[in-house]
């Protein structure tokens, strides 16, 4: 399983660094070629909405990884080692319930948005939402490796 997660944290970190090049380019291609040539690039902010949509949902499982999420730490410090264990695990158990409703229900996003075409690009909107379950799989995959490093821990300390 590390093996794997650890193919996808290169995979998911490059795609990141190739979106951001490509949100550089865009953009400042969009100002050069507006200012200097008069010749704006219709489709440039939308594609850059989505691009930084999907980069912010990839960004998401990168987060989960490297345990670099905003917490509330302060509650546990009065607690013996055991009781922080349990509080993380009920932490991650929660995260987890979280990213799995919002991935399954942004199926209704999707289907409601199917159809619907962008004002400038040749796609439909489902393009930009299709982030949504794909974020919340890779979140949820981060989330359960997490448990089970929880669980193997605090069942060897046990």
């Amino acid at each position: 399983m590390s093996g794997l997660l650890g193919w996808l944290d290169r995979a998911v970190t490059a795609l990141l660094g190739l979106a951001l090049l490509v949100l550089v380019l865009v953009g400042g291609g969009q100002i050069l070629l507006r200012e200097l040539a008069g010749v704006p690039l219709p489709w440039a902010t939308e594609f850059s909405v989505v691009l930084m949509i999907w980069a912010t949902m990839l960004t998401g499982y990168v987060g989960v990884r490297r345990d670099s999420h905003l917490s509330a730490d302060f509650l546990g410090l009065n607690m013996s080692q055991r009781k922080r264990a349990l509080l993380r695990t009920l932490a991650l158990l929660l995260s987890l319930v979280f990213v799995v409703v919002y991935g399954w229900e942004s199926r209704l996003v999707i289907d409601a948005m199917e159809g619907i075409p962008f004002t400038s690009m040749p796609a439909t909107q489902p393009l930009l939402y299709w982030s949504l379950p794909v974020g919340a799989g890779l979140m949820a995959l981060a989330l359960l490796h997490k448990l089970w490093q929880q669980w193997a821990g605090v069942r060897g300390a046990a």
